[in-house]
């Protein structure tokens, strides 16, 4: 199994006082720096945080993380720990958790986590998706269907949940129903060529009567989509997206709905996204889907680049607060 992972990171934080301000201060330049992909660095803002308020929670979580980027994951599982001790309802908490515990090969402890935060957010697709991906590594290939099921459920056009599913279709030899399920991630996203090379794979396969592989055959995506997931692996805050300087908007719409997929397509994509309504002088209310909290232009450039080759379009670079 490709090591994919979604690490969901949200710190909420609430400050008060001269000293509480230069606490949030730190938090953010630690956060900034992460962005910057400057991890030790961020470390040692996090460390730094640590020594003046021992009882941080977010200051532990997003230390971990950072070690986690730089593959220390026992570092990082401490870390974890700490702010679980220190706020065990803290959002994201045991998602982060499974993570690391994933990229150890403990994936009866990766699930556990991924239990408890699927128990304090039943909606979080992310979380069955990456809790397919520990059963699969113990060869529990009908529950992680299951789980991608579930997820698809809450996230229908959840593109590499479809693929994975019909990956252990191939596996399990049900080969009309992996067809069936390889057309659908294709319907769902036909500029990507994962289902496209699964599916030749399995017809060719189908005609030469060939039988699949059904011993330890890993799914492995692409390398482009191990680079997505591995950019989706960012820190980030609750805070006025105001606070930063541009966003990338990849789409203005009238139909909500079309904003809604749009949302979805970056998400899937390993992308942040969110959507604003605005109202324009003749009372029309478009919905823009922007990408990213940028310190300057040149930092959202990179992702400008990614996202105009695999969207098919041109985004926009838009100073925040500028409709």
């Amino acid at each position: 199994m490709k090591k994919i992972s979604f690490l969901i990171l949200t710190s909420l934080l609430l400050y008060t006082g001269v000293f509480a301000q230069t606490q949030e201060e730190i938090f953010d330049n630690g956060v900034l720096l992460f962005k910057q992909g400057q991890y030790q660095k961020a470390i040692d803002t996090f460390s730094e945080l640590i020594k003046i308020a021992p009882d941080h929670a977010d200051a532990y979580k997003n230390r971990g993380v950072s070690y986690m980027k730089q593959q220390k994951f026992d570092l990082a599982i401490k870390d974890l720990q700490t702010a679980k001790e220190l706020f065990p309802e803290l959002k994201g908490l045991y998602s982060n958790l499974g993570v690391a515990w994933y990229y150890k090969k403990e994936y009866e402890k990766a699930i556990e986590n991924y239990d408890t935060e699927i128990e304090m957010e039943p909606e979080n697709y992310v979380a069955y998706f990456n809790r397919a991906l520990c059963l699969v590594e113990l060869n529990k290939d009908d529950e992680a269907i299951e789980d991608l099921e579930k997820a698809l459920n809450l996230q229908p056009g959840f593109y590499w949940a479809i693929c994975y599913k019909a990956d252990l279709l191939v596996i399990k030899g049900d080969k009309t129903q992996a067809i069936e399920t390889y057309e659908e991630a294709i319907k769902q996203d036909s500029k990507n060529a994962y289902a496209k090379d699964r599916l030749a794979e399995l017809n060719q396969n189908i005609q030469q009567k060939i039988e699949p592989e059904k011993t330890n055959k890993k799914l492995e995506p692409p390398k482009e989509k191990a680079e997505q997931i591995k950019q989706a692996t960012k820190i980030s805050k609750v805070t006025d997206p105001q606070t930063s300087e541009y966003a990338i908007q990849t789409g203005a719409f009238l139909n909500k709905a079309n904003a809604r997929r749009m949302k979805t397509k970056l998400i899937n994509m390993g992308f942040d996204s969110r959507v604003f309504a605005i109202k324009n002088s003749k009372d029309e209310t478009w919905y823009l889907v922007r990408s990213g909290n940028y310190v300057n232009k040149n930092e959202a450039q990179k992702d400008f680049a990614l996202l105009k080759e695999k969207l098919g379009m041109r985004p926009v670079v838009r100073p925040v607060g500028d409709w």
